[in-house]
């Protein structure tokens, strides 16, 4: 298949189309013919040549006579598809009819135009239809009509066709089809299946067969010969609806089919989304609404599907069968009971009881990483019924090594990855959602942002000149001659800048008057030298807020103390600012700010704003549970110029949890987004009762863990990272498999991708650099250089 050069710069005059909504899934297709040519219900080329391989597909047609007017809502609401077959080039209100086909491309429907377009002119008046207003709707098919007519054969040549599209059952020839059209290609997405060009003009050859994501055309005297009395079909109609209506992919493109009744289901899908968004990877959802819809192939434009769905309801089973006997890759991502799908998910059997399963094992080999293994023994899930058939390959289980939790198995000739549990409602699971659809595809390709960003929460902070269990010296003592030079060489050592979150004190005051006398209780006024030094030292120093108090008007178990008005709220913002500016002055102030306790109400985020315009970013966390905020990364939904940065993981202790956490999100979102607090030491919950030299030696374990397996990150204090993102998410990318290559455009360089190419090793990089490629497995991660990157693999 062979892509025809876009001339870019005649698409400025479209650009302000929306060439296609979201695909309508119906089990019928609309065939218009013109009872003026001759053509009736039973008599027409659509009936004659296409009504087979419709019937095949699994779709319906209904035949609409145009001569009768434009079909109405009530027919074209059950089509996905208009097919039109007319043998001459006029009709009665043509302009009309080319807004009904914008319309149709507009809802999500495919247009399909064979022989003759029929609206080039107005059948009433004799008038012709302006190219301008013909190309409108032509150019979401991805050509422009530019006249230039001949039927002198000899001028023209083939310059390039795919004989298995076009040379069914004859060979193409320009001598006896004698017939030209000059158009121009105008979508970079679009395939050319035949091209014509005339020897006496010096323009690009004209793309006369086309498919493209909106549907095809196909010109007249170019899809049958007529010889001896039989018709010889040259273009294989069958392949040419196929791709028309059910293209292969070339872009990476996931489908997910999703419950939408479900409350559990729609918070997997929410999640499901959030990370392929931020991995720049397209993808498309699909509800159960539309399953009754669906035919067997709709899933073959994708180069991966995930399901989220609990039961058999309302999916045919043949959907997935075909999907997978064309060599489809499937994830299912939610525990349930299947009965008819079972054949397509790698289960055997169903088990006869289920009951909670306690901790987890995810195996080396799934996570990219070097040989990264993750066990925990607290989680709790429920398991689904089906029991995995035997040759399945077990990539997870609980705890016990007894259930199975996540299988790979080989269906037809594709690949399906089943998830056995219910606990993608978490967000600390986005990674291992993200690093399925990567895992299952021969290729998988992600963007990330690639950023390693270290918050200190409660830093500076008052200190009170009293000695605390488990120390024996004073805590301004442990914090100025202890913690902070430990802290420090630690993440110097390791090259990692941080921010660090002034609080100045911790009373619950919530109505003026305001005071921050706990700040200076101090010996020798600590905090505000520390804050001095790191100023001078050009570290961060945001904002955690004037007291511990959470920025909510709403009453909690967490906060016993709130503010009572917001009136009241913009006061202790307005001291603590007035007590920054007095104390670090005004050029200094916060950037970003951290939610006490990781909770801020709307409210909050509008006074925090007005009093501190000088803050971009706010940090609360990712996934939470209760009264803490769980926001996605990304400008907050209400005050879009503040930009949500939440963190993924929280403390010293390397523990199963935080392994498995800063995985998921360094694999899921792209980033490591890690929080400590000075004060951790005397929390028994926080520290485990550990001694300061175990909790330094944990983190440090923690951050050779990261670095080891994920050199690639970059390292930025919160501010810097905020920036990152904020370029990230305005960056365009696309990836695209073509042959054997993975072909990255993007529309910045510097844009960092991973990648797993299972089998496979990179032949050759043009237009990036590698980053690091993993030892273990095969896997990489790339920059680039350049707006396109290919990776040739072999």
């Amino acid at each position: 298949m062979k892509k025809i050069l876009v001339l870019f710069l005649l698409l400025v005059l479209f650009t302000g189309f929306n060439f296609a909504a979201d695909t309508v899934y119906q089990k019928s297709v609309l065939a218009l013919y013109k009872s003026s040519e001759g053509q009736t219900k039973a008599e027409n080329e659509i009936f004659f040549y296409l009504s087979r391989p419709l019937t095949d597909m699994g779709l319906k047609i209904i035949y609409w006579d145009i001569d009768r007017g434009l079909p109405g809502e009530s027919v074209t609401k059950y089509s996905r598809a208009i097919i039109s077959w007319f043998r001459g080039p006029s009709m009665r209100n043509p302009g009309d009819y080319l807004s009904f086909l914008d319309k149709m491309i507009e809802d999500g429907k495919k247009v399909i135009v064979l022989d003759n377009l029929g609206a080039y002119q107005d059948k009433i008046t004799g008038e012709y239809m302006q190219p301008l207003r013909l190309n409108s709707t032509l150019a979401r098919l991805g050509i422009m009509y530019h006249g230039d007519w001949t039927q002198d054969g000899s001028l023209l040549e083939i310059t390039y066709k795919d004989s298995e599209m076009v040379e069914f059952q004859g060979k193409q020839k320009v001598e006896d089809s004698a017939f030209f059209y000059h158009f121009l290609s105008s979508d970079r997405e679009m395939d050319t299946w035949l091209a014509i060009n005339r020897s006496d003009k010096d323009y690009a050859p004209s793309p006369v067969i086309v498919t493209n994501r909106n549907g095809g055309f196909a010109l007249s005297r170019y899809i049958y010969r007529v010889e001896n009395g039989k018709v010889n079909l040259l273009l294989n109609v069958k392949k040419f609806l196929q791709q028309a209506l059910f293209p292969d992919p070339v872009k990476q493109n996931i489908a997910i089919l999703a419950e939408s009744n479900n409350d559990k289901t729609l918070e997997v899908l929410s999640y499901t989304e959030s990370v392929l968004r931020r991995a720049k990877i397209k993808y498309s959802i699909i509800t159960s609404r539309d399953f009754r819809g669906m035919v067997p192939l709709d899933l073959t434009s994708f180069t991966s599907v995930g399901l989220i769905i609990s039961s058999d309801n309302g999916l045919d089973p043949a959907i997935l069968k075909q999907y997978l006997e064309g060599g489809g890759n499937l994830v299912s991502l939610i525990n349930g009971r299947f009965d008819k799908l079972s054949p397509y998910l790698g289960i055997k059997e169903n088990r006869r009881n289920i009951r909670t399963s306690t901790g987890y094992r995810v195996n080396k080999g799934f996570f990219t990483g070097e040989d990264i293994s993750i066990a925990d023994r607290h989680v709790e899930w429920d398991p689904g019924w089906g029991i995995p058939i035997d040759n399945a390959e077990i990539l997870a289980t609980d705890y016990s090594k007894r259930v199975p939790l996540l299988w790979k198995a080989s269906v037809g000739n594709g690949n399906v990855l089943v998830w056995n549990w219910d606990s993608f409602v978490y967000g600390e699971f986005l990674g291992y959602i993200l690093e399925s659809f990567i895992y299952i595809q021969p290729v998988g390709v992600a963007a990330t942002p690639a950023l390693s960003i270290m918050y200190i929460d409660d830093w500076p902070l008052p200190m009170y000149n009293v000695i605390r269990s488990p120390i024996t010296i004073t805590d301004t003592e442990f914090y100025t001659n202890t913690w902070w030079p430990d802290i420090q060489k630690l993440l110097y050592d390791w090259n990692q800048p941080y921010s660090s979150y002034i609080i100045f004190n911790y009373n619950a005051t919530t109505k003026p008057p305001f005071d921050t006398g706990e700040f200076f209780v101090a010996k020798g006024n600590v905090p505000t030298k520390l804050a001095y030094e790191e100023l001078d030292n050009g570290i961060e120093l945001g904002l955690h807020g004037y007291n511990h108090v959470s920025p909510t008007l709403q009453k909690s178990e967490i906060n016993a103390f709130v503010w009572s008005s917001k009136e009241e709220l913009e006061v202790g913002f307005t001291h603590a600012k007035n007590e920054w500016i007095r104390l670090l002055g005004e050029y200094s102030l916060p950037r970003t700010y951290v939610a006490p306790h990781n909770i801020i109400s709307t409210d909050g985020i509008e006074v925090l704003h007005k009093v501190f315009p000088s803050i971009k970013a706010i940090s609360t966390v990712r996934s939470g549970e209760g009264e803490e905020r769980a926001l996605d990364f990304g400008p907050n939904p209400d005050f879009p110029e503040i930009y949500m940065m939440p963190r993924m993981t929280s403390g010293y202790r390397f523990t199963s949890e935080i392994k498995s956490t800063t995985v998921s999100g360094i694999v899921g979102p792209g980033l490591w987004s890690h929080f400590i607090h000075p004060d951790d030491l005397f929390d028994p919950f926080r520290s485990d009762n550990k001694i300061w030299d175990k909790l330094k030696d944990d983190f440090g374990t923690m951050i050779s863990f990261v670095r080891t397996n994920y050199p690639w990150l970059r390292p930025l204090n919160a501010y810097d990272g905020y920036l990152a993102m904020k370029k990230f998410d305005d960056t365009g990318v696309e990836f695209s498999f073509i042959e054997n290559n993975l072909v990255v455009n993007t529309s910045e360089t510097g844009l960092i991708f991973r990648t797993r190419f299972n089998g496979k090793k990179i032949k050759n990089i043009t237009g990036g650099t590698l980053l690091y490629s993993y030892k273990s497995m095969d896997a990489a991660v790339i920059q680039a250089d350049s707006s396109e990157v290919r990776v040739e693999f072999r």
